[in-house]
């Protein structure tokens, strides 16, 4: 019984009526009236369709479908209170044939603020709903609800330090604005129809009638000013065009252009845009694969692949393979072939049995900004942020009050400079169409106490192992650095060495971002306030150098240094594991030396994510030559599947068989008798670094 409000929540709300129901209604009797409701309903034309079923209503009106019907496209309309009175009188009419309408008041509570009564509302319908078909279908949705207005009353009481400032009638008129794009410190690219009338369509002729388009805004002094449309190919006649996204380089620009289809469908599409030689190019429309015509695909923001440094394009989708109604998906784009791969969806980290709209990504924090009604929200669409990349998240937390509120709350972005930005809302206070809450505009947001924390390090390598272990337990100061920096001998510092940034949430470790080391060995991060971190070195021994560092009490901005971190660089002994066993003649691994594996090899493999691993086979010296070979190679393998099986990339793995022709202990005694212990040592599997060391060392896996 869910509304169907994709269309409001893709396109923000209708602008145009196909006729003029007032003037059309002179001419028809009850029942043409109702059919020209539904048809206006079904081309997406809510106001009309509500002029015609209140007319409706007035000849018959204890008429509860008509009621029901009015109340869900009060929704649609955004017209939080008379869609609430409606739902009441259905409900309280016929608890029974409309049960659901008491949801659904609640949900119109909620999205006016009313979270005690929404809360009441919601938890009567689940009782009433018990046992029926009706509870599968709400179950999830119950609890979201509650949850939200629980959250709500939270984060009410720690609202965040921000200003909030509605732009001006230069920017936002009655109809929705949206997509607002910081491209300077002072100047926007937004989506905007510059009127503030309701458009009626006259299907007896071509008139053009305005459409969405993209316009520049510029701050001079403290007011944002329209400076008209956004110069290039890009606005199109009776098109709208809208969502504009740069890449991280400027020289790509996403965007997208909306018009219905053959089934009255709106459906949007993304277009590219690339700048040479100063000038922006003819926009292309994606591929098929990114724009399948069936479907929808619209809100284009730009982040950056961790491993491969290509662009990664996320952007939402209604297409088939979806956790709930709008999906947000992601394609990477490969340079060299200039073509995106197949889209993915970005997970149930992100998307959820409802909506998720309005992505912005920020490359700086590794963190995705998204709009979402699937996650505990204290309105309709709340602003969440996740970190992390492509389907490897933290999981979303609601960004508090007051940016979200209890209306819709979209199209959040980061400013330049990193202290505010710009999202989208409906509240009120907007610049209102036809009721108070109708439209979406833009609202700027500022940091009263922006908190910019920088970690500043410096990463030295050591040749001294005695002086390795002393510098472990040395407490650093400034002197002491001074010293360390004279002994050239024995210390050095470490450049163009790649340090990576994780945050960690609860056990989670989500990666956010590497540099590498200047040639005095120092790098920087900037952190976020109200975090916990890690910083991640690659070592020459067998495991990462770990800092962790937290930023939970830092209440101002703030340098964090750490100034002295020692990688030894002297080359490690070989450690030798035992009890790596296979079956007689055979290269199957035991249960026994699965689990040896688990705590050595694939520990260290995960903790060092960019070492090469060569897997060595050895044999005594039974059989032929041929036969061990042969075998050493298939135990080689064998150990090689399996940590893929557990997730190790199979490009850092070398599987060697070596048979019986590296032994390390003799197969024989003196006098040609048999060695049975030199054998047993003879039958090993050799773990070596080849990749991504200075200087590799091994562990031995004996049987």
């Amino acid at each position: 019984m869910r509304p169907n409000v994709i269309f409001s929540l893709l396109f923000l709300i209708p602008i145009m009526a196909w006729g003029q129901p007032s003037e059309t209604m002179k001419y028809l009797n009850s029942w043409q009236v109702k059919n020209f409701a539904k048809n206006s309903e079904k081309i997406g034309d809510i106001y009309s369709s509500i002029e015609y079923y209140e007319a409706v209503l007035q000849k018959n009106p204890h008429q509860l479908s008509t009621k029901f019907k009015l109340a869900q496209l009060y929704q649609q309309s955004r017209n939080y209170p008379v869609a609430q009175q409606y739902y009441h009188e259905v409900f309280e009419a016929d608890k029974e044939a409309y049960v659901d309408a008491l949801f659904y008041r609640g949900l119109m509570k909620k999205m006016q603020g009313d979270y005690k009564g929404a809360k009441e509302d919601f938890s009567l319908f689940s009782k009433m709903i018990k046992g029926s078909k009706l509870q599968d279908e709400f179950k999830k949705r119950i609890k979201n609800e509650i949850d939200g207005c629980d959250l709500a009353l939270k984060l009410k009481e720690k609202p965040l330090d921000v200003f909030i400032l509605h732009l001006d009638t230069s920017i936002n008129k009655a109809h929705a604005e949206a997509s607002p794009f910081p491209v300077a410190g002072n100047k926007i690219w937004y989506a905007s129809l510059k009127t503030d009338k309701l458009f009626y369509i006259d299907v007896n002729n071509d008139t053009i009638y305005p459409t969405r388009q993209l316009f520049v805004a510029q701050k001079k002094g403290e007011k944002w000013i329209n400076e008209g449309l956004l110069d290039g190919p890009f606005n199109e006649t009776n098109i709208h065009v809208l969502n504009p996204a740069l890449n991280p380089a400027g020289n790509r620009l996403y965007f997208t252009k909306c018009q219905r289809n053959w089934k009255n469908k709106m459906v949007c599409a993304i277009y590219l845009s690339e700048k040479i030689d100063g000038q922006w190019s003819e926009p292309v429309k994606l591929g098929s694969h990114i724009n399948d015509p069936k479907y929808t695909s619209t809100q284009p923001t730009v982040g950056i692949d961790s491993k491969t440094q290509s662009e990664v394009l996320y952007f939402v989708s209604d297409r088939e393979g979806g956790k709930g109604g709008l999906d947000i998906w992601y394609s990477i784009y490969n340079a060299k072939k200039n073509e995106f791969k197949t889209p993915r969806n970005a997970g149930n980290k992100i998307n959820t049995f409802g909506d998720e709209m309005t992505p912005f990504y920020d490359i700086e924090t590794h963190a995705l900004y998204f709009s979402s009604d699937g996650w505990p929200s204290i309105g309709g669409l709340d602003v969440f942020k996740a970190q992390g990349e492509l389907t490897q998240f933290s999981s979303p937390e609601n960004i508090g009050f007051p940016i979200n509120s209890s209306a819709d709350d979209l199209y959040f972005v980061v400013s330049k400079n990193r202290e505010g930005g710009f999202f989208v809302s409906n509240r009120k206070g907007i610049v209102p169409l036809l009721h108070e809450t109708c439209c979406d505009d833009i609202f700027e947001y500022r940091w009263a106490n922006y908190i910019n924390i920088v970690l500043i390090g410096r990463i030295y390598g050591i040749k001294d192992s005695t002086l390795y272990e002393q510098l472990e337990q040395q407490i650093v100061d400034k002197q002491f650095i001074e010293e360390l920096d004279q002994e050239t001998d024995k210390v050095n510092p470490l450049p163009n060495k790649k340090v990576d940034l994780y945050v960690v949430q609860g056990n989670e470790r989500i990666y956010i971002k590497s540099v590498q080391t200047n040639d005095k060995g120092e790098f920087n991060f900037n952190l976020e306030p109200k975090k916990d971190y890690k910083i991640l070195i690659d070592n020459y021994g067998f495991f990462n150098k770990e800092l962790t560092v937290s930023t939970q009490n830092i209440t101002q901005s703030d340098t964090l240094r750490a100034d002295a971190i020692y990688i030894n660089i002297v080359p490690l002994e070989p450690i030798i594991i035992k009890n790596i066993y296979y079956e007689y003649a055979k290269w199957n691994l035991t249960d026994s030396s699965k689990a040896i594996l688990d705590r050595t090899v694939y520990k260290l493999m995960v903790e060092n994510p960019r070492i090469i691993v060569e897997i060595a086979s050895h044999t005594d010296s039974v059989s032929s030559d041929e036969y061990n070979l042969k075998l050493s190679q298939k135990r080689a393998e064998s150990v090689v599947k399996y940590l893929i099986s557990k997730g190790i990339e199979k490009e850092r793995l070398v599987a060697k068989g070596y048979g019986e022709s590296k032994p390390i202990a003799p197969n024989t005694n003196p006098d040609g008798t048999d060695n049975p212990e030199g054998r047993q040592k003879n039958r090993r599997t050799e773990f070596r670094i080849i990749g991504s060391l200075d200087q590799y060392s091994k562990i031995i896996y004996e049987e």
